[in-house]
């Protein structure tokens, strides 16, 4: 595009033919696109399919606009690929989020286990501790009873 905004106007060269084209595209882009055709143009008149110069110039048009519509079937198919992706991804971390939650939860619990464990092995071995000691003061009077 020109400073003002405004389309830029382009002379192009198609199958020897000229023809001015209004575009906001570049030179480079216009020239690219020129050339693109006058090869198809070239490969329709080497297969010898027809002389007149409409419809060999058709012919290109179509054979180049049906690569358009399957490059877009193919990433209209890619896009709803990416789509589906995305909300399976989306599925993932959801619930991937809930198992971080019950891992934590999971850990809370553990750590809790590990607390009353623990307060059992000291209630055994207190436990343990006074047996022994009842066993001793039950021996020590049994054994002066007996003498």
């Amino acid at each position: 595009m020109d400073g003002d905004g405004m389309a830029n106007r382009y002379d192009v060269n198609i199958a020897g033919y000229p023809l001015t084209v209004m575009s906001e595209r570049s030179q480079e882009h216009m020239t690219r696109l020129a050339e693109t055709l006058n090869g198809r143009v070239r490969e329709i008149q080497r297969s010898g399919g027809t002389a007149n110069y409409l419809h060999v110039v058709m012919l290109a048009a179509m054979e180049l606009a049906d690569e358009v519509l399957e490059f877009r079937d193919r990433t209209g198919g890619l896009a709803e690929k990416a789509r589906e992706s995305g909300e399976r991804a989306a599925r993932v971390e959801s619930e991937a989020s809930g198992l971080r939650e019950e891992v934590g939860r999971l850990g809370e619990e553990a750590r809790k286990l590990r607390e009353e464990v623990e307060a059992l092995r000291k209630e055994r071995e207190g436990t343990q501790d006074r047996l022994n000691r009842r066993s001793k003061d039950l021996l020590a009077t049994l054994d002066s009873v007996l003498k």
